[in-house]
């Protein structure tokens, strides 16, 4: 007993050791502490506090020990951590190999000006390093969940950084996908999923923006109107043509309403920046949809409307993005850095209005030269910029509403927790003083589970470009898929129908495969994440086909679709089934694939089409049409 008491008094004094100076504001030496040390297993970003320093004045520098080694953190080549003006400071300890699995965290103040050794394999941390050191904070954690601290100090989230009356934003960027959604796999929201969102939207901002007006996405004007909320429609527009007459067309429908709401049409967001189309192209169609009388944009980077500025005569007004995080610039600077973005696109384009289409903060994501993502920059950025934004008049759309993990795969964790919202439409911790007192409850946007669906012969493949019938997509793109052109809207002597399937592989010398081939299937690049069709009633698989001049070698299959992923375990229940190496003639000519007794219960890839350059020295040409499980 008297020894626990002993160790209580111990404890207590050290303690006050610590805290008493910071409270009392007595003179007292600079601190480090850990607020958020994230589980074994985790890939979330370390957050910490530094007390009685200038953040100007000192740095974080951060090691963890995997597997009795030490390593330096986040990277090598950026292995300093800045400290934000608030003393707070996030790093992330995830950026390689098995980093989720240490078990030791360090964390050192150290002089601004002092350069820490860069370690790798090491079995103790640097000697020098304790020496120059001014303070250190150490956390230590198990496979079991436990996690303790030394010191701990208070968490950032209690900071109060509400300065000003909480106003609605004056526009949202509204991504409309749930969990389990994917546009890139065509699982996109039902209708009695947009209309919560959309009828949730007024109570945060004046304004949305979308990024797709196709399938049930061309419904949400129609929904804004009921509610009189200003909506800025996007049409997506990509490399291929079919697609992008669908968007186009579906443009003028909405165009044809006569909303009230659609203030514009942004046509196209960051074409130009992945170079999926050339200015040109771009300036066609926003001239065809100029035509309807709505005024009309495009969005894309900064930088890219100074590379074009032929654009900015073609539209309405411009969209532009200013996006600090993905250039780099530390949370400090970052709020001013869009605003001198701003003025300087309205200097270079006098009496163009300017409206930025996109800028927010991340609250999850890798470090960008001195830009760090964490939920304490995300909401210091928000109060810093909408502060701005509204002293110099600025119309924006703030980037975004939800959280979308689907992006998570082309723009890694940053892409998916730009959310002002979590995907399940809760509010985030961090940005609870920041949002009008009654959106602060959130919106309730569950999980969408995905099901098999049950058909039955015939099942269309593929009958004619943008068919309704149209039952899988040509997205399963294998081996030198370079060298393949595909055309789904071929009107080149189709067998049936106005348009045919046309596919050119060029053989080039030198190939990293050899071979190519594409895959039909779905949902829409489905490897095995979702069930396919559990199909009943087919007994064979028909198509037409032909070769530009005969004797084109190809071989056609279906099913056989299986993923070696871990969370891809779906696969088609049976194939794959060929035709062997087929031999085309210039005739269009029908081919069947015996199915008989074949396990149809799932189906994910419905048609295959497979050449090399062995079979076709001189690369090939090829038509398909008329696609389809028959009984």
């Amino acid at each position: 007993m008297e020894k626990r008491v002993f160790l209580m008094i111990v404890t207590i004094v050290l303690v006050l050791n610590y805290f008493v100076p910071v409270v009392c504001g007595a003179e007292s030496v600079p601190a480090i502490g850990l607020t958020y040390v994230p589980k074994y297993g985790s890939t979330e970003n370390l957050r910490g506090r530094v007390l009685n320093a200038n953040s100007k004045d000192f740095a974080v520098a951060v090691y963890i020990m995997v597997d009795r080694f030490w390593w330096t953190k986040p990277y090598w080549d950026s292995p300093i951590t800045e400290i934000n003006d608030d003393g707070t400071w996030v790093c992330d300890i995830t950026t390689g190999g098995i980093d989720e699995t240490a078990t030791r965290i360090a964390a050192y103040l150290i002089p601004a000006d002092y350069k820490p050794s860069l370690i790798s394999w090491n079995f103790q941390l640097p000697q020098d390093l304790e020496e120059k050191a001014l303070a250190k904070a150490e956390a230590r954690r198990d496979v079991l969940g436990k996690v303790s601290i030394i010191p701990r100090v208070e968490a950032e989230s209690k900071i109060d950084i509400r300065e000003r009356d909480v106003d609605k934003l004056k526009g949202v960027c509204y991504g409309p996908f749930r969990d389990n959604e994917n546009p890139d796999m065509g699982i996109l929201p039902f209708l009695d999923e947009l209309n919560p969102d959309i009828g949730f939207i007024p109570k945060v901002a004046r304004a949305i923006r979308t990024y797709g007006c196709t399938n049930t996405l061309g419904n949400i004007p129609a929904l804004c109107e009921k509610i009189a909320i200003d909506c800025y429609p996007g049409a997506w527009l990509g490399k291929y043509k079919a697609e992008n007459r669908e968007e186009i067309e579906s443009f003028i429908q909405i165009a044809n309403q006569n909303l009230n709401c659609v203030k514009a049409l942004i046509v196209g967001n960051e074409v130009l920046l992945r170079e999926d189309m050339t200015g040109e192209e771009l300036i066609f169609y926003i001239r065809e949809l100029k035509k309807t009388g709505v005024p009309v944009t495009t969005a894309d980077i900064w930088r890219v409307w100074l590379m074009h500025p032929e654009l900015a005569d073609e539209v309405d007004f411009l969209m532009v993005h200013i996006h600090p995080y993905w250039e780099g610039i530390s949370i400090g600077d970052a709020a001013n850095y869009v605003i001198q973005r701003w003025n300087a696109m309205k200097k270079r384009f006098p009496g163009k209005r300017i409206v930025i289409g996109e800028t927010g903060w991340p609250s999850e994501g890798k470090t960008i030269g001195k830009a760090i993502a964490s939920p304490e920059n995300q909401a210091r950025f928000f109060k810093e910029f909408t502060q701005l934004a509204e002293k110099e008049r600025i119309e924006y759309f703030y980037f975004e509403l939800f959280d979308e993990l689907w992006k998570d795969k082309f723009e890694g964790k940053a892409g998916a927790h730009w959310g002002i919202y979590n995907s399940d439409g809760s509010l985030k911790d961090h940005m609870k003083d920041l949002i009008p007192t009654q959106a602060l409850e959130g919106i309730s946007r569950p999980l969408r589970e995905v099901a098999k669906v049950k058909v039955s012969a015939p099942l269309i493949v593929y009958r004619d470009a943008g068919s309704e019938e149209n039952s899988f997509q040509p997205s399963g793109w294998m081996g030198d898929s370079e060298c393949i052109d595909l055309d789904k809207a071929c009107e080149i002597n189709p067998y049936a129908g106005k348009t045919c399937i046309r596919i050119s592989f060029k053989a080039a010398r030198f190939l990293s495969w050899g071979w190519a081939s594409i895959y039909w299937q779905y949902p829409l690049n489905n490897w095995g994440k979702y069930p396919g069709y559990e199909l009943s009633g087919a007994n064979k698989l028909s198509f037409w086909a032909r070769g530009e001049k005969g004797n084109e070698k190809a071989e056609f299959k279906t099913g056989g679709i299986r993923s070696w992923v871990p969370t891809e375990f779906r696969r088609d229940s049976f194939g794959p089934v060929s035709t062997g190496v087929m031999k085309l003639t210039p005739e269009w000519k029908k081919y069947i694939i015996d199915l008989k007794g074949k396990d149809m219960s799932s189906v994910i890839g419905g048609f295959c089409w497979t050449t090399n350059r062995w079979w076709n020295p001189k690369g090939c040409t090829i038509y398909l049409d008329d696609i389809q499980f028959e009984p």
